[in-house]
């Protein structure tokens, strides 16, 4: 093999290499600095490459990253790994291939532009998937980006964060000053974010509110036939102590109490006896049961109820997004808040973390802040655990509002509106998480409209590639 195709080789593999390991890290969580420069060798692997060796290089690095990075889910479920790595692998091959295809034909500080328009157009395409889109969102470990994201939403920080990914690539390639500066102003626009982000103070009505984590990790079959008793009267125990801190609320996890509860009056009596025990409102993660079976499992709905301090039922929310791979599971039929004496909020409800249009409906009907019930124990000991509850920084940030997260296992903490984490418990043990939050009347931009300012960016850029493709 001639000198110069077998350097040109090596630093392909190189390349290959240094995508994988680097999308690998960042995924890990323990990383996530690495954000700022994971699809740089992907984009430096195909630029101006014939498009069949693109095609040929792009394959082995899409599918292996991602393949590699979910083997969490295969914890959850084998259908979902199989399934959830094949589209995320099919989107980073077409994100490549755009590059490479259009970067051959515009010219300018305009390519610069290339990747993250791309990177976005897919973001929306592949939303009518069977999983969304959601896990192509790498603003998820980059939150902290108040007040822009309080614009943009969390797709239009990914935009930014691929824009700097291309800015590197082409400044490696083609040692372009301009496009440098370009970066270097973005990255001082986003670096200012954080830092306003990580230092402001939260202002509003101050509520106390007490976390109960009850780190239950036996199967749903135990927990189901134990939950009118140990795990009732746990939980119970712990919204008793829990009041000696006098907090207005008082939160458990999603199917904490595993069983009907609505159509069980001693139940109903019960929960309301201890909100006036502990003068507290309650909010109580359980289910309601169906006639009928998906294969063994029983339908049900994911549910939380909601008590006043004085003993009333205030009222039931059905999750309207649960996780498309428990077909089990029945959405419910609106994205109902709560009005109460302690403030208005609304509740999601495990998959809905990671579902922006939940949070953002909540914020819209005036939420003053938002409750987050999960229980994420099938993903126990892995890095799904941590990378899911990531989610809830961001539906904080975006909506500029608290959110409070209580779980079984991990990871219970408190968010404030600026996507920052003021408080959280060690995962696999039980605890109660108590602080002071504020409620705000803020709907931002973002909530109210949406993606409106990226999509009329994209609609320009796209107009302008347009112009340079057709000539």
């Amino acid at each position: 093999m001639p000198k110069r195709l077998q350097r040109g080789f090596c630093e392909e593999l190189l390349l290959i290499l240094l995508f994988v390991l680097l999308f690998v890290l960042t995924s890990s969580y323990k990383f996530d600095f690495l954000i700022w420069f994971v699809n740089v060798p992907l984009l430096l692997l195909v630029y101006h490459k014939p498009i069949k060796r693109a095609i040929l290089l792009l394959l082995a690095p899409s599918i292996l990253a991602v393949a590699i990075s979910f083997t969490w889910v295969a914890e959850y479920n084998w259908h979902a790994y199989v399934l959830s790595s094949a589209i995320f692998s099919s989107f980073l091959f077409l994100f490549a291939v755009i590059f490479n295809v259009a970067s051959k034909k515009v010219k300018g500080c305009l390519r610069i532009f290339i990747a993250p328009f791309a990177y976005s157009l897919l973001i929306v395409i592949y939303s009518f998937s069977p999983i969304n889109s959601y896990w192509a969102d790498w603003s998820m470990f980059q939150n902290m980006m108040a007040p822009l994201i309080w614009l943009v939403g969390s797709n239009g920080i990914t935009f930014l964060i691929i824009l700097i990914h291309s800015v590197i690539a082409f400044y490696i390639m083609e040692k372009d000053k301009k496009m440098l500066i370009t970066g270097c102003m973005v990255v001082l626009f986003l670096l200012g974010s954080y830092v306003y982000s990580f230092n402001a103070d939260p202002e509003g009505q101050r509520i106390k509110v007490a976390l109960l984590q009850g780190n239950f990790n036996q199967d749903w079959g135990w927990r189901h036939a134990n939950s009118r008793g140990i795990i009732f009267d746990t939980y119970e125990n712990m919204s008793v102590e829990a009041s000696k801190s006098k907090p207005g609320l008082i939160v458990w996890p999603e199917y904490a109490i595993a069983d009907e509860i609505l159509n069980n009056t001693d139940l109903m009596k019960r929960l309301s006896n201890l909100a006036r025990k502990t003068n507290a409102h309650l909010v109580i993660g359980t289910v309601r049961f169906y006639d009928g079976f998906y294969g063994y499992e029983r339908l049900r709905n994911d549910v939380s109820l909601v008590f006043a301090s004085d003993g009333k039922f205030i009222g039931e929310y059905s999750s309207v997004k649960p996780i498309p791979f428990e077909k089990w599971v029945l959405p419910g039929n609106n994205t109902n808040i709560f009005y109460t004496d302690i403030g208005n909020f609304g509740v999601s409800l495990c998959y809905e973390e990671t579902q922006k249009s939940v949070s953002k409906s909540f914020s819209s009907k005036k939420a003053q802040f938002l409750v987050s019930l999960a229980n994420n124990q099938v993903l126990d000991e892995t890095a799904g655990m941590y990378l899911t509850n990531l989610y809830t920084n961001l539906r904080a940030a975006e909506n500029g509002k608290y959110l409070i997260r209580a779980t079984n296992t991990g990871i219970t903490k408190i968010v404030n509106p600026y996507g920052k984490v003021e408080a959280q418990l060690p995962p696999y043990a039980r605890g109660i998480l108590i602080r002071d939050i504020y409620l705000n009347n803020r709907i931002t931009f973002y909530a109210k409209y949406g993606d409106i300012i990226l999509n009329i960016f994209l609609f320009i850029l796209g107009v302008l590639f347009l112009k340079k493709l057709l000539h």
